[in-house]
């Protein structure tokens, strides 16, 4: 009986870690996680049915773009990663290195890994069964991506693209893990404010200087390259996990400038115009346009707008926009949403088997119903890979911080 309750009480926790928000967290970052994912989700499901969509060319537009899920995803990183170690620079005006590179390495690791050497052997799998049955195309293009999959599995994905077409962003967002406590330590943390935030802005504007350069120096718009070269390296998108960072240096250090924005209806109403026309300039936008600034300018635009919702989310938990992003319908999408974002394409295809898709109808609400579908089966299967592997070492993570602490 005993052992029963102690089963019963780690089932009862498991379902209150992934349901339930903690004190300790800022509920809108859920809300945003969880739209960051959906987005993600909205925009390969839309990919996959692209000929079949018989709605609104406007929405198909902004379901074309939801690609930027990624986007905020690397905001909200830059948010998260650099408040943590500005809050640990206050307290003891220096940076724990060993404790940070820890708590992400159980933080990373553990899922990503396991999710690359299934992926890995799967691959391996459809080669000998493409060799087998004399499908040398298959089994070319199959080989090749083998091939390339160590760039995944040292956080070189970005450069080095291998049989998994998402995890560049895992790279990138490593890659500025990386390097960010050592700028900061060294030279941002040691700065104040004024300095600090020119430092930030003269980084921010590199990306972009890149992204000019090599558009205008090949012809790479709607190409195969364009991704290669523009799309997935670090050195061309690093800018929204910057704008992250110069958030929370606006959160913390300017709290009296923000408040006095949002007491005040005609700047609080101005500033979520501008930042909401961000966006929906970004959302409206033909991607296989062939005009520069969809492939330049498009990602700060993005980014920006993506910033100023995250900014007014956090700053006043009272706001109708934080309360709502504060729901806890989003919580256990935020919580699922690292490992949904490894596993999308398998589950989707799962999805794609039960729900019939090669019959799908592409009119408005069976797009959307069958959407919402997908989403449930796909946090369904997440389910039992976040308990089984992220989960325990969350704890380990929280113990760990504990200990340290």
């Amino acid at each position: 009986m005993l052992y029963l309750e102690k089963i019963k009480n780690r089932i009862v926790q498991f379902f209150i870690d992934t349901l339930l928000p903690k004190d300790s967290e800022i509920g809108a970052l859920n809300g945003l996680r969880a739209f960051a994912i959906i987005f993600v989700l909205l925009n390969h499901y839309t990919l996959a049915l692209r000929n079949k969509i018989a709605f609104s060319e406007s929405l198909t537009s902004i379901y074309m773009n939801l690609w930027s899920g990624v986007d905020l995803f690397f905001v909200l990183s830059g948010f998260l990663i650099s408040k943590g170690l500005w809050e640990d620079w206050q307290k003891e005006s220096k940076l724990d290195f060993k404790k940070f590179y820890l708590k992400r390495a159980l933080r990373i690791f553990p899922a990503y890994y396991f999710f690359l050497s299934i992926n890995y052997l799967i691959g391996k799998a459809m080669l000998s069964f493409s060799e087998k049955n004399n499908l040398l195309n298959e089994a070319d293009a199959i080989r090749k991506t083998l091939s390339n999959s160590w760039g995944d599995f040292i956080f070189l994905g970005n450069y080095f693209e291998g049989l998994n077409i998402h995890t560049w962003s895992v790279s990138s967002e490593e890659q500025f893990y990386l390097i960010f406590p050592l700028l900061s330590s060294l030279v941002l943390f040691k700065n104040a404010f004024k300095v600090r935030q020119c430092i930030l802005w003269f980084l921010y504007i590199i990306p972009l200087l890149f992204r000019f350069y090599i558009l205008f120096s090949g012809d790479l718009i709607s190409k195969a390259p364009y991704f290669k070269e523009i799309y997935h390296p670090f050195h061309t998108r690093f800018d929204s996990l910057l704008m992250g960072v110069i958030v929370m240096d606006l959160y913390f250090n300017k709290r009296a400038l923000i408040d006095t924005i949002l007491r005040k209806r005609p700047y609080r109403l101005t500033a979520l115009a501008f930042f909401s026309a961000c966006i929906i300039f970004s959302f409206l936008t033909n991607q296989e346009s062939e005009f520069w600034v969809f492939h330049t300018l498009k990602y700060n635009i993005l980014n920006i707008g993506y910033a100023g919702f995250l900014l007014f989310a956090v700053s006043d938990s009272g706001s109708l926009l934080s309360r709502f992003l504060s729901g806890r319908i989003f919580t256990p999408i935020a919580r699922l949403s690292y490992t949904i974002y490894l596993w999308h394409f398998i589950f989707m295809g799962v999805a794609y088997k039960l729900l019939n898709f090669q019959n799908q109808d592409g009119s408005f609400l069976p797009f959307h119903g069958k959407f919402i579908l997908t989403l449930i089966i796909v946090c369904v299967l997440s389910f039992p890979l976040y308990a089984g592997i992220e989960l325990p070492f969350q704890k380990l993570r929280r113990r760990f911080r504990l200990n340290r602490d």
